[in-house]
């Protein structure tokens, strides 16, 4: 698809080119810079008018989005969890899974793989994140605690193959059994990327873990050992490391604003990748949908099951990046790098993928400088969404 964006503001890398402009070529980007020194203006051209033209989002950790939940088990009903977060600015994301009977679990992981191979038809599905089985009871969270082992690496590469090679991302607690065998195989047997989460794990443990390969840390400061000054536990670890990136759910039932500074200046802007960790509520038509078999209730901005626990989120990635801008208080260039080009290099595709840059893939955002809404959204040079003005 090639089309011709004129006059906004583009957010690159590192800074925001006013009155620029790109132009798409066959779904990839072949010029930037500049409006006013592009000569000839391929056409079809958009004028965006001083809106901002920004790489779409990467959602590293997404369960589910319309009423769907991605332990679903059906290639079909997990397309409308994908559709539905491009209203929100997400071109690419990986489906998480929960801890579930294993058979629950192969049927998901097989059902993500046939969907990412065979494409959506919008947003780029890149994988499946592997969230439980191998996580700490005492650090469950939503994941049920009837379905959680002890980490046993027959059962992992059972689920890697059900996952048919599209597995991205393995988390696991690092304090368990066995646990620092399922991390060398994931990372140094299979290349893939192993996640310390839902732990109890010491700094100690967690630095260790770190040093085995690990490098990226699940939902930064949730379901793991609160950070103190005597006892710094995984939270100290990772932001006292030199490797690690880690995910923040940029929500205030999830992190407090300071927290979310603290991480900012710890890991930098280069390691910090912003998450929704959604769940079915997103866009669901009557504001209820199911995490793991439960039934969860949107009610005041928070996704939360029955009995009043939280059950992940129901936030979405321009409302991450929203709430990064205005409460960690940093610039628009930066949230839009830890909701792009961050989880693009984790992932191995920044290459081509998570910024505006010439050769990479047109995944691009048109938002409103006012108050960062959504115009359009596209895939490729495709547009795959756009808003009701």
């Amino acid at each position: 698809m090639d089309t011709t964006f004129l006059h906004g503001k583009i957010i690159l890398e590192d800074r925001v080119l006013e009155d620029g402009a790109v132009v798409v070529q066959q779904g990839a980007i072949a010029w930037l810079g500049p409006t006013s020194v592009l000569q000839n203006k391929p056409e079809p051209s958009v004028d965006l008018g001083g809106f901002y033209l920004c790489p779409g989002f990467i959602d590293l950790h997404v369960h589910g989005g319309g009423g769907v939940d991605s332990m679903v088990g059906d290639p079909e009903a997990l397309k409308t969890i994908v559709r539905t977060h491009e209203a929100f600015g997400t071109t690419s994301l990986c489906l998480a899974t929960l801890s579930a009977p294993i058979d629950q679990l192969h049927r998901a992981l097989a059902s993500i793989h046939q969907l990412a191979a065979r494409g959506t038809g919008g947003a780029r599905l890149l994988g499946s994140y592997l969230e439980g089985p191998f996580i700490n009871p005492a650090r469950c969270g939503p994941h049920p605690v009837e379905h959680i082992l002890e980490p046993d690496l027959r059962c992992l590469q059972s689920c890697a193959l059900a996952a048919g090679g599209w597995l991205r991302v393995v988390s696991l607690a690092p304090e368990m059994p066995d646990a620092d065998k399922l991390i060398r195989w994931t990372v140094h047997d299979m290349g893939l990327i192993a996640a310390i989460g839902h732990t109890s794990a010491t700094c100690e443990q967690t630095e260790a873990a770190i040093q085995a390969g690990c490098r990226l840390c699940t939902h930064l400061f949730n379901n793991m050992m609160p950070f103190h000054h005597r006892d710094p536990n995984a939270a100290g670890a990772v932001l006292a490391s030199q490797a690690a990136v880690a995910e923040l759910v940029m929500e205030p039932t999830h992190v407090h604003p300071a927290a979310a500074r603290i991480a900012l200046r710890c890991l930098g802007a280069d390691r910090l990748a912003l998450i929704t960790d959604a769940t079915s509520v997103v866009g669901s038509p009557d504001g209820t949908g199911l995490h793991g078999g439960r039934r969860v209730i949107f009610q005041d901005g928070v996704a939360q099951f029955e009995d009043g626990h939280l059950a992940g989120s129901a936030l979405t990635m321009i409302d991450a990046v929203r709430a990064f801008i205005s409460q960690a208080g940093v610039e628009p260039a930066v949230a839009v790098r830890c909701a792009s080009l961050v989880p693009a290099r984790l992932l191995g595709i920044g290459d081509r993928l998570g910024s505006i840059a010439v050769g990479k893939h047109a995944d691009l955002l048109v938002l409103d400088p006012s108050d960062l809404r959504v115009l359009q959204t596209y895939v490729g040079g495709a547009r795959i969404y756009k808003t009701d003005y």
